[in-house]
């Protein structure tokens, strides 16, 4: 299925009073029709999205990635979901080094919102990626995260929340390199 048409699917799902989903219902959503059950969060703050994801997808291993775990890692969700959790603390790019290469069913980049920050985290999460699994971030309205987005990736899609997400099918092994 082309992502337009998930799109399209996942907005219709959620058509009551022409509200969209947040973030954490748009990825559960795709989560649940592509059977994801592993996959990455990079940039993490307090999991409301990674103990969204875990509460509801009992088959789901998560990677969680931020610069400071203290917000979320302490919260009572975390010890929860301690068996299907990976924490990776560090800078977001350095941490891929830490995950198998095509490994992952997806990942959503929700960290450093510059440019050099978003093009790294692509460059470096990108070889995590299992063929046919999906690339999306957050906060695409954001000036530097489009050009990041869009000069990285060539092409994305957009869902609700400002989510962003490339086609699967698409060959990442070329990806423009800064």
């Amino acid at each position: 299925m082309k992502p337009g048409k998930v799109l399209l699917t996942v907005a219709a799902t959620y058509s009551a009073g022409n509200r969209l989903p947040g973030r954490e219902h748009f990825l559960l959503e795709l989560a649940r029709k592509f059977r994801w059950t592993r996959g990455a969060e990079i940039g993490v703050r307090t999991g409301r999205t990674l103990f969204h994801l875990l509460q509801n997808l009992p088959d789901l291993h998560m990677y969680a990635v931020d610069k400071d775990v203290s917000q979320f890692d302490s919260a009572p969700s975390g010890a929860k979901y301690r068996s299907r959790l990976t924490i990776l603390e560090g800078i977001s790019w350095e941490m891929a080094s830490s995950v198998p290469d095509a490994s992952l069913d997806f990942y959503f980049i929700d960290a450093g919102h510059g440019y050099k920050s978003v093009t790294r985290d692509i460059l470096a999460w990108t070889p995590k990626i299992k063929p046919g699994g999906w690339l999306l971030g957050h906060d695409i309205n954001f000036p530097a995260v489009n050009s990041a987005v869009r000069d990285t990736l060539g092409h994305f899609e957009v869902g609700s929340d400002n989510v962003w997400f490339h086609d699967p099918a698409q060959d990442y092994s070329q990806l423009k390199k800064i």
